[in-house]
């Protein structure tokens, strides 16, 4: 029952016959207004007929199965692309729609200067975070009041707050940026002497970074390489930095190491490049120093490439450390001579972990080994730990990611839905295997002593791996929040079993006792299960009686959407709104099998799960469809597009950040950064099946004439990952079709990228914006919290 449902369709009678007159009216004065270029209902842009080509094109890539036969779509919009960003039309229809959304939200001026304060009054303005130590200091970062960015600093591990050392004040670097308003600081990374620090910066929102080296405590630093990948790693020592250069199509496709202080192209040398575009880079360096990991990775396929940094002085070669096998995923970690392995390999669709000697043995797939127990005896084998990933199940353990330490391994993963973490207490003598064939140095590998699940003392929760910086120590440092309690960094002491927590999130004026989380469940319309997370004010609302909701979705990437705090809902909460976040399909909360379910061909399972949370919600009288809210950003921006199209009469607002909303034509053109890597995650609508089974949902190309909740549509002019015209198209599309005289407005950040404002100031304020948008359509705007 997703047929799309006009407003005339669905007339009856009589009033069939005036609902068309009434269609037809409006679509007559769309036209004189398109003439003049506005409306009251806002800005109306020109149409200009331009096909766009499904299938085969000679000269462009359009996928190896493109149709022979290729078929067309009229984009009445096309032109509203400008890869440049410098066409004046397009600017001009831009600053027309930013001063339409400036007008109709005036009137609530006041009250989004009272959200921001009040936004700001559950801010530590002045606090610093949980300190981590590194080589005998505690490094932190700080916020003041007043200022829009962090502090790096630490202190002596054996001093006092008064030796206090500034590491890098991103403030200095805003303030040096006389641009743009934009300066995001993605990575910052201490030499291995601790003596300089390396970062990365980007000054307009395009993802495109600069590397800066400068000593601390000293001078401003020097730029060393532009325009590269957000991941930066030190070498061995502080002659050597690792980094990923981009393409034209803002992937990461090459491994370089650059000499500090080396002049010319001498200075940096091209370690790995990756030419299939379905394939991203990504770099790390293994807790022991050991190795630089190099990973080349599709949504399915992965393979590694290590350089051992204590051979050949630290600037050795990539070696592979298994090839390539198609839908074979692997990730590693190092320790004691051992590479650790989380694998989906040979059926384990879950994952589970292996090991395998990182020298004096073959390395392949065919020699990985579980990781065991410690036998009882010399006649047996002890279980494996996560040695089985095939229980593909909902709910079902799935480990996806390890580290190690000299000591134990951490193991994170899901199981029920939640994130879970576990520690593994290694047997420092690695009891003796004989003839098993893996290791023919001394016949051992290493063994398992224990292992268990770490208690949080709360199953709602999410739950992590927080910063660890030393191989060599007795605790992990962890993480862990719920909806209703603020974040917390705990040491955990693997050995004993006891956690200290060292910091939780300081939120002023926030209650906690206050709050209450639930999960429900829903069936969804082919009988999947989809969970729901659920916060609000005990004291504010009644259970039973409908409330106003704001429901939250993704569901794509495999990104999930776990029960985490966040300040940005206490004005919902506070106002006595439910706010609940729908665990829907092709996200990953349930297990792989929950993510492949949502994408692809059967990616409007994504949409039909998020629609019938809602219907659940409103049917177990939680709210109803006059006092709900719905939102997404990215990926969930086309989750928002969907639904609105799909069910229009089941919400009164929608937020859409960033939305990805023009499928069709945006996912056949392979010149678009993103595109070839999607394919295998949407399909490639330049193959027949795709291309039926995508036009079926995609937003723009579903818009019909009927009435639409009010939307507020937000975009970054710089946006490398959604560009910038999606959203504008879409929002044209919208204001020629619908019914409605319900608010449609696109308010686009002419500085900003996909990422929002990078001054923590300036995105409260964004937030508050938002807020006032969502309260005014549901009848709250002017309402103080209780």
């Amino acid at each position: 029952g997703f047929r799309l449902r006009s407003s005339v369709a669905v007339a009856a009678g009589g009033g069939l016959a005036v609902a068309a007159l009434l269609w037809w009216r409006r679509r007559r004065l769309h036209i004189q207004a398109c003439e003049k270029g506005q409306s009251s209902r806002g800005p109306i842009a020109y149409k200009t007929d331009h096909t766009v080509i499904f299938g085969a094109v000679k000269g462009e890539e359009r996928g190896e199965s493109a149709m022979l036969n290729t078929k067309a779509l009229v984009d009445p919009y096309f032109w509203m692309r400008d890869d440049a960003r410098e066409n004046k039309r397009v600017l001009e229809h831009l600053r027309k729609e930013n001063e339409h959304t400036e007008a109709l939200t005036a009137k609530l001026k006041d009250f989004q200067r009272a959200l921001f304060a009040e936004l700001k009054s559950h801010t530590q303005e002045t606090d610093n975070s949980a300190p981590y130590p590194c080589k005998g200091w505690n490094y932190y970062t700080k916020s003041v009041k007043g200022l829009g960015y962090e502090i790096h600093a630490r202190s002596p591990c054996k001093g006092g707050a008064e030796e206090e050392v500034i590491v890098l004040d991103e403030n200095e670097i805003a303030a040096a940026n006389t641009q743009t308003s934009q300066t995001s600081v993605a990575d910052v990374k201490v030499s291995p002497s601790q003596d300089m620090v390396a970062y990365v910066v980007d000054y307009k929102g395009d993802e495109l970074y600069d590397i800066v080296v400068k000593q601390i405590g000293a001078g401003t630093g020097s730029t060393v390489v532009e325009k590269v990948a957000e991941t930066i790693e030190w070498g061995c020592d502080d002659a050597h930095l690792y980094y990923l250069k981009l393409d034209s199509k803002c992937r990461p496709f090459q491994a370089w190491r650059h000499t500090c202080g080396a002049d010319g192209s001498g200075g940096d040398e091209l370690l790995y490049e990756e030419n299939d575009e379905l394939f991203w880079l990504g770099l790390s360096k293994t807790l022991d120093g050991q190795y630089m990991v190099i990973i080349s990775a599709s949504t399915d396929t992965s393979e590694v490439w290590c350089v051992d940094l204590q051979e050949s002085g630290g600037v050795g070669k990539a070696a592979v450390l298994m090839p390539r096998k198609e839908n074979t995923y692997y990730e590693v970690d190092h320790r004691l001579g051992y590479w650790y392995i989380i694998t989906n390999y040979d059926g384990n669709a879950n994952n589970c972990l292996r090991v395998v000697p990182s020298v004096g043995g073959s390395t392949l797939s065919d020699r990985w080994l579980p990781l065991r127990l410690c036998p009882t005896s010399e006649d047996e084998d002890g279980a494996a730990v996560f040695g089985d990933g095939t229980d593909t199940a909902p709910g079902s353990t799935m480990v996806s990611r390890l580290v190690c330490f000299k000591d134990f391994v951490v193991v994170e993963g899901r199981q029920g839905g939640y994130t879970k973490v576990w520690a593994i207490e290694m047997d420092e003598s690695r009891y003796p295997i004989v003839g098993d064939g893996m290791d023919d140095r001394d016949g051992t590998r290493p063994q398992a002593l224990s292992w268990h699940e770490v208690n949080f003392n709360t199953e709602a929760c999410e739950c992590g791996l927080s910063v660890n910086a030393e191989f060599d120590t007795v605790n992990v440092r962890l993480a862990f929040s719920s909806m209703a309690v603020p974040p917390s960094v705990v040491d955990y002491n693997v050995r004993n079993q006891n956690g200290t927590v060292i910091k939780q999130k300081s939120v002023p004026n926030y209650d906690k006792a206050l709050y209450e989380t639930r999960r429900i469940e829903v069936k969804a319309y082919d009988g999947a299960i989809v969970p729901v997370s659920l916060v609000y004010r005990k004291d504010l609302v009644t259970v039973g009686t409908p409330a106003p909701l704001h429901l939250y979705g993704y569901g794509s990437y495999g990104l999930c959407m776990d029960p985490s705090f966040s300040v940005k809902r206490l004005p919902m909460l506070n106002r006595g709104m439910i706010y609940a976040i729908a665990h829907i399909r092709g996200g990953q909360e349930m297990g792989r099998a929950w993510y492949d379910q949502g994408k692809c061909m059967q990616k409007q399972n994504t949409f039909t799960d998020f629609i019938a949370c809602a219907e659940a919600l409103h049917e177990g009288g939680w709210s109803e469809p006059s006092l709900t809210s719905i939102e997404g950003r990215s990926g969930g921006g086309l989750l928002m597009g969907c639904v609105v199209n799909m069910r229009p009469d089941l919400f009164k607002v929608a937020i859409a950040g960033v939305p990805f909303v023009d499928v069709m034509t945006t996912m056949c053109d392979a010149s678009i950064p993103l595109v070839v890597g999607d394919w295998p995650e949407f399909g490639n609508p330049n193959e027949a099946r795709y291309f039926n089974y995508m036009r079926q949902y995609s937003p723009i190309d579903n818009v019909i004439a009927q009435d639409y909740p009010a939307i507020l549509v937000l975009a970054g002019l710089h946006d490398p990952r959604v560009a910038y015209w999606e959203p504008m198209k879409w929002v044209a599309t919208l204001r020629e079709h619908k019914t409605d005289d319900a608010p449609l407005l696109l308010k686009v950040d002419i500085e900003a990228g996909h990422f929002s404002a990078s001054d923590r100031y300036q995105y409260l304020n964004e937030l508050a914006f938002e807020l006032s948008f969502v309260f005014d359509q549901l009848g709250l705007e002017g309402t103080t919290p209780g």
